[in-house]
């Protein structure tokens, strides 16, 4: 059993570092290495700036739900939870325990039910994806209304289908009304913040990307963001990397973007939270002290 659960544990690393390799065999080292002497650093510094900023605003979003369930939750200790999730997510690549699975147990601590604290976590996910799919639904109506083209070097099925799953995605809050309106409320409770957070990590991202000097369309990426972000949710990654820098590829080349400035500027918004969870390090680990002591 031991060993069952050790080797689960090492699965979604080792499928993140094989599509890290994957990626990397694909692409020119040349080309990469010259994309980086002429990047320019400024953008990074604004990106990490930006995607703290976004995680701040996770943080209050996901204690906006978490009080909406009824567990008093302090905007100090939701920060601190959620950056703590941060760090095993990005600096404990190995696994010793999932950001998800980290803040449902902190929430259990604080004396919240084992269930309603997991639910919490998946609404906040739940929240985040919604509003990724709002706001590429205001890109695409933004490119409309401008009279913009809409280049996407992709099978018409795919772009069709991309679609109809963002609208879905945008609609999906029915069908929690229809679970639970007590739910479907504590989601709304936090939608403002959401889509600011959400905002926030697609301009960090922006930045990135200028970072590397890609070309884009702004509306474009906005649009594509969704899935690039939705992508990252599948548990194939280390460290944060792997299947984000798989679909930022995938859907920045079809939108003209260089393969390997997609590549890089996917890994600037990943060293990004790398930063953050080395940051977060030092509260992370007096936590998990505090819990071996008691």
């Amino acid at each position: 059993m031991e060993a069952a659960s050790g080797l689960k544990r090492w699965i979604k690393p080792a499928a993140g570092l094989a599509l890290v390799l994957m990626l990397l065999a694909q692409l020119q080292p040349a080309e990469m290495r010259r994309v980086l002497e002429s990047a320019q650093w400024a953008w990074a510094l604004l990106a990490l700036i930006l995607a703290s900023l976004a995680n701040l605003a996770c943080a209050l979003r996901w204690q906006a739900i978490v009080v909406k369930f009824g567990q008093p939750l302090t905007s100090p200790s939701a920060i601190m939870l959620y950056f703590q999730g941060v760090t095993a997510n990005t600096v404990l690549p190995g696994g010793i325990i999932g950001g998800d699975v980290w803040r449902t147990l902190g929430l259990s601590r604080l004396g919240m039910a084992h269930v309603a604290a997991a639910q919490s976590v998946l609404l906040d996910r739940v929240s985040g994806l919604w509003s990724l799919s709002f706001l590429a639904l205001g890109a695409f109506l933004i490119l409309q209304a401008t009279g913009q083209s809409l280049t996407i070097s992709a099978p018409e099925a795919l772009q069709i289908l991309y679609g109809v799953g963002i609208l879905m995605m945008s609609l999906s809050p029915l069908a929690l009304w229809r679970i639970s309106p007590k739910l479907l409320q504590a989601a709304l409770s936090s939608l403002v913040i959401s889509v600011l957070s959400q905002a926030l990590t697609i301009a960090a991202f922006c930045c990135c990307l200028l970072a590397v000097q890609a070309q884009f369309s702004l509306p474009t990426l906005v649009l594509l963001c969704a899935g690039i972000f939705l992508a990252a949710v599948i548990p194939a990654s280390i460290g944060g990397f792997g299947s984000r820098e798989l679909a930022s590829v995938f859907f920045l080349t079809a939108i003209g973007v260089q393969a390997e400035a997609a590549f890089l500027g996917s890994v600037l918004l990943g060293l990004t939270a790398t930063a953050q969870g080395l940051l977060s390090l030092p509260s992370w680990l007096e936590r998990e002290r505090d819990k071996r002591n008691a």
